[in-house]
């Protein structure tokens, strides 16, 4: 199966960056980090190709190419987000979607025609989302029911999908949930109040695939509270530090 991951377009805000960007020479401030996940997470024989639409629009080739289009986006990515479905359904394919825009506010994916709703988080649902496939069913929403997936088994975002020259730094996760209730914030809605933190040997083995990849520059740490579990996180710590001084710190943090 081939499979076309499209990353929709930032509108311009105070967080876009743009004319820092420009002094730079980067396009794109960090990747999308969501869509490499997910790539991760299915099976060796599906190939995929990545656009993110911050660096450039999807080729009239890479539509042809592909079986399936996936998508993903956050709120403030709606326009781009619908435009990107209804494009893909003008030329016939058969659009899945995920991420917390379409968990949220699944309603306006089902409005701009999406065919699958993968929702929640993808270790859980994107087994629910191959089964249909290979049961032929059309369409379909699959949550995961409250459940939340033990991150100790996701494997290592799949970074050589990205055009890693274009952005200014690169995005891992060590962690999701956060044990505070904030009233702004909606990640214990998504995530939950009990923070899932992923190994050190997974960080790291993460860090040495960038670092094979050539990646020399920043790296960002996507984690809404980095510290939820203050005990994991210095464990993680403690590993990081000699793993630098052995690259001779190839890594900004």
């Amino acid at each position: 199966m081939k499979a076309l991951l499209i990353y929709p377009r930032f509108p311009k805000t105070l967080w876009s960056y743009e004319d820092i960007l420009k002094l730079v020479d980067r396009k794109v401030l960090l990747p999308p980090l969501n869509l490499v996940t997910v790539a991760a997470l299915f099976p060796p024989e599906w190939d995929f190709r990545l656009v993110d639409r911050n660096i450039r629009p999807v080729e009239d080739a890479e539509w042809e190419w592909a079986d399936v289009v996936m998508l993903t986006a956050m709120i403030v990515q709606e326009e781009d987000f619908a435009e990107q479905i209804r494009e893909a359904k003008r030329r016939g394919k058969p659009v899945v979607v995920g991420g917390p825009y379409a968990t949220s506010v699944p309603q306006d994916a089902e409005a701009a025609g999406a065919d699958f709703l993968v929702l929640d988080e993808g270790e859980i649902t994107i087994p629910m989302f191959l089964d249909a496939l290979r049961r032929g069913e059309p369409r379909g929403t699959f949550r995961a029911g409250g459940k939340k997936p033990d991150v100790t088994q996701t494997p290592p975002p799949r970074f050589d999908l990205l055009d890693l020259p274009a952005y200014d730094s690169m995005s891992i996760q060590y962690s999701r949930g956060c044990p505070f209730l904030c009233e702004f914030c909606d990640i214990i809605t998504l995530y939950g109040r009990v923070p899932r933190t992923k190994t050190p040997v997974q960080m790291l083995a993460e860090l040495q695939r960038l670092y094979h990849l050539g990646w020399r520059r920043s790296i960002f740490v996507v984690d809404d509270n980095f510290v939820g579990n203050k005990h994991r996180v210095k464990d993680f710590l403690r590993e990081l530090r000699p793993w630098q001084e052995e690259y001779n710190y190839p890594f900004s943090f």
